[in-house]
């Protein structure tokens, strides 16, 4: 063991000689009588621990300790003293030394454990110091690796977006001059001709879909594709892509019959996502059902899950027990060999995801040779419904970790037009992300939960009322009105979730089911 005294007293110098000499420890000591000395000693060589006094003819007070300590931070340093002076030696501790030792005391069992401990401590402490430094650079590292995906990844979105809309604008002029055709507009024309115009038409539409599912992977994937979420009827939700689906059965000489009962309770979801839902199961079952298909859409109540279940039952040629865990994974592709099951194999995927978002969930029931059934749910516009099943989803998606949710209560400042309301609504909704919810509870009044805890709030706010003094600097007309915030509180949502509906039974209590 190499060992530094920095002493300028050769009587103590040579007592701690014989304490070293008569202890256990195999020491080679180096002996310096001045700071600037021992200073020298540590730039030409390095030891294992340092021993000082605390007064040097070059240094006072605690000079000699913290110089000794930054010159090697490396060794522990002990501070020798022949007067033990209150409070000196947490003044010490606190420059970094490892101990303080009173000379007249300084017995050599004394001064062997200090040292064995010293070493031990600045063991430890160096080895502390060694992982923050690694720390340190890994999170470095990680920060320039995060800007570095983000960059390439808003790039990506922005290639994304960019061949959307290239293909978006050709497909609209093809179908546009595709109608004035095949209506006559130009000059008549047959009735093949007529026929080969339905096709293109049809095919579209397959493009334009296709779009739509590249974007929508695109924003699951990043979390993006959030969910204006109300109160609505299956049966306007349907009669709005009816039309669509109609002239796609045509096409393909399939018959499509609709059975929705006009009585069904009224649902929460997002209506588009809901169509969207609709319209690839009911393609689907297009495709595969060949010429002469026939294809059945219903929807009924299930009273038991306080849910309505919308379901499409085709005559295809099933799928088998084998294929039926993998249908809903991404770019996958069955019965390769029908002639219309073109596509990139995305439609029943981001069906499923389209109907969790909704807080539904999706099922298939098939047999070779027996056709199929895909159905969906979608819950009740019943608040604490609503609640549960968004809380179990976000658990289900943070599973291993604590979620916090916290509550705010958001209302207009001042009396305002219902237009100037629906807009809000409209603005609220831009501003939340995929794991937020909002409830509209009164003409302008709004719950909105948010997957944050309270120590994120403020960044969220300051977000919400920046992008709305952006949204008002565009407006043609009378801006939006300022948002006042009431705080409710922030809770875990697994561990305080009968909390958190008690909060929205005290402000849902006054809501019918349709007024959400």
């Amino acid at each position: 063991m190499k060992v530094l005294l920095v002493e300028d007293n050769p009587i103590d110098a040579s007592v701690i000689r014989r304490s070293f000499a008569n202890s256990t420890l195999d020491c080679d000591l180096t002996w310096a009588k001045s700071l600037s000395e021992g200073v020298d000693q540590l730039r030409a060589s390095t030891f294992d621990v340092i021993l000082t006094d605390l007064m040097l003819p070059d240094a006072a007070n605690l000079q000699a300790p913290r110089t000794l300590y930054e010159a090697a931070d490396y060794a522990p340093v002990i501070v020798l003293t022949s007067v033990a002076e209150g409070g000196m030696s947490d003044k010490a501790l606190a420059c970094g030394v490892q101990d303080y030792l009173v000379k007249d005391r300084l017995a050599p069992d004394l001064l062997q454990r200090s040292i064995q401990y010293a070493i031990h401590r600045q063991q430890v402490k160096n080895e502390n110091m060694r992982l923050m430094r690694e720390v340190e650079h890994g999170k470095e590292s990680l920060i320039r690796k995060n800007r570095r995906l983000k960059r390439m990844y808003r790039m990506a979105q922005e290639f994304v977006d960019h061949v959307s809309h290239e293909f978006r604008t050709p497909l609209t002029v093809i179908k546009e001059y595709a109608s004035l055709i095949h209506d006559g507009v130009v000059g008549h024309i047959n009735d093949e001709q007529k026929r080969l115009l339905r096709v293109v038409d049809d095919r579209t539409d397959d493009l334009n879909t296709m779009v739509d599912d590249m974007l929508d992977v695109s924003k699951l994937n990043a979390g993006l594709l959030g969910a204006w979420r109300k109160a609505c009827t299956v049966k306007n939700i349907v009669q709005h892509v009816l039309p669509h689906l109609q002239r796609k059965a045509a096409t393909h000489n399939a018959e499509l019959q609709t059975e929705i009962d006009s009585n069904l309770p009224t649902v929460y979801c997002d209506a588009e996502k809901a169509g969207r839902v609709i319209v690839n199961l009911v393609v689907n079952a297009i495709k595969f059902s060949g010429q002469e298909g026939k294809i059945h859409l219903w929807a009924r109540t299930d009273l038991e899950h306080n849910e309505v279940q919308v379901g499409i039952t085709d005559n295809g040629p099933g799928i088998g027990a084998d294929d039926m865990e993998r249908i809903f994974k991404r770019f996958t592709k069955l019965n390769h060999r029908m002639p219309n099951s073109k596509g990139f194999g995305l439609g029943l995927s981001i069906a499923m995801e389209l109907a969790d978002l909704n807080f539904g969930s999706m099922s298939v029931e098939s047999e070779l040779g027996r056709g199929s059934t895909f159905s969906f749910t979608l819950p009740m516009a019943i608040p604490q419904l609503i609640v549960q099943r968004y809380l179990r989803r976000l658990q289900h998606r943070r599973s291993g970790g604590r979620q916090s949710v916290s509550l705010l209560r958001i209302s207009l400042d001042g009396e305002v037009a219902s237009e100037l309301a629906a807009d809000t609504d409209q603005f609220l909704n831009f501003m939340l992300r995929r794991d937020d919810l909002l409830f509209r509870i009164g003409a302008a009044e709004w719950l909105l939960v948010l997957a944050m805890p309270r120590i994120e709030l403020d960044d969220f706010l300051n977000r919400t009322s920046q992008t709305l003094k952006d949204a008002n600097r565009n407006r043609p007309y009378t801006p939006l009105p300022d948002l006042l915030y009431e705080y409710l509180g922030c809770w875990s949502c697994l561990e305080d979730g009968t909390k958190i509906l008690n909060i929205f039974d005290q402000c849902c209590a006054h809501l019918e089911i349709a007024g959400i």
